[in-house]
């Protein structure tokens, strides 16, 4: 599909059915009055359902997929002439995506975004269904200090912050295009784009994969040194470090855990080692509990069989027969 003669500032440039009844599943979309062909996408999958919206709004063009398990290749070698520095931004708002360019593969879960190299081929690929939003802009729109290639490969969260505010505004403004007016369609441009400047900032203050990954271990030191103290907390960290809390956050996001989940994961092994150590045998239990920060012994145990699934007298019960060379099997169930 190519439209060349669309005229006003929001257009509605397509929208068609997954795959398309000619059975063609490549689409080419060129807005008009600009240099080039924004994107080709290839649907491998034939037996995919599910509907491709594509939307102009001034410098902007707006894609919306709704489909089942499919395969999507973006790949701009296929136009004669060269497609442009554009950025792609992918904005995950159900299922889940795969997306590999240049070799990295990236997992997009529902309420996170991407940044892609429009100029360079990639895949998407969806086991389930999902939608997403695709926002292609050109790199001659962003601020000279953004470098979109920096980004690239990194998964951005939509929990909160900026983050947040730009994911919500376009999945707002992709719901209500067509109740837009055309004499509206600049300034709503214009806020996109700021708000994906700012946001891009946002992910760009917090470094390279590689100088994350530097002050990831940074923290890791820090907890390391202070673990056995009750007065860690985030606030303390975030000030000895001199970072906010969300930058804290954000930097352990990806593994799945908060910060103080980690701060309390580590001290529950780390309680659980001494509870086997037979030179401790003679440490009480709250003893063991208040040598590593936890102040309050029932909150210590509720947390240690919530992870272990065993309480810490059942543990220590256990040791004590293992190493008196008694079979457990008679003893108290939670014990086995």
């Amino acid at each position: 599909m190519s439209l060349h003669d669309a005229a006003g500032p929001v257009r509605t440039v397509g929208t068609f059915a997954v795959p398309p009844a000619e059975a063609a599943s490549a689409t080419a979309l060129t807005l008009p009055g600009h240099r080039h062909t924004i994107t080709w996408q290839h649907f491998e999958e034939p037996s995919v359902h599910g509907a491709l919206q594509f939307t102009r709004v001034m410098w902007l063009a707006i894609g919306r997929v709704r489909a089942a398990a499919h395969r999507v290749v973006h790949d701009p070698r296929r136009f004669r002439s060269s497609t442009g520095p554009d950025v792609h931004i992918v904005l995950q708002v159900s299922g889940t995506d795969i997306l590999e360019q240049s070799g990295r593969l990236l997992t997009l879960d529902p309420g996170h975004w991407a940044v892609l190299a429009g100029d360079l081929p990639y895949t998407i690929t969806s086991r389930q269904r999902m939608e997403r939003l695709v926002i292609v802009i050109g790199r001659e729109r962003l601020a000279g200090d953004i470098k979109a290639a920096h980004l690239a490969g990194r998964s951005c969260s939509a929990a909160s912050g900026t983050g947040r505010l730009f994911f919500s505004t376009v999945v707002c403004l992709a719901d209500e295009l067509p109740y837009i007016r055309t004499e509206s369609a600049q300034a709503l441009a214009e806020q996109i784009t700021a708000l994906l400047h700012i946001a891009l900032r946002h992910e760009g203050a917090l470094g390279s994969l590689k100088y994350n990954d530097a002050r990831r271990e940074r923290v890791h030191r820090y907890i390391a040194q202070h673990l056995r103290d009750p007065q860690l907390t985030v606030e303390r960290i975030a000030a000895d470090l001199g970072w906010s809390r969300r930058t804290l956050a954000r930097l352990l996001e990806s593994h799945g855990e908060t910060l103080m989940e980690h701060v309390y994961r580590r001290r529950l092994e780390g309680s659980r080692k001494d509870l086997l150590n037979p030179m401790l045998e003679d440490h009480t239990l709250a003893d063991i509990a208040r040598s590593w920060g936890f102040r309050n012994y029932s909150h210590f145990s509720d947390r240690f069989r919530a992870h272990f699934g065993l309480s810490p007298t059942a543990v220590r019960r256990r040791a004590l027969l293992a190493r008196a060379g008694l079979d457990t099997a008679g003893a108290d169930p939670e014990v086995r």
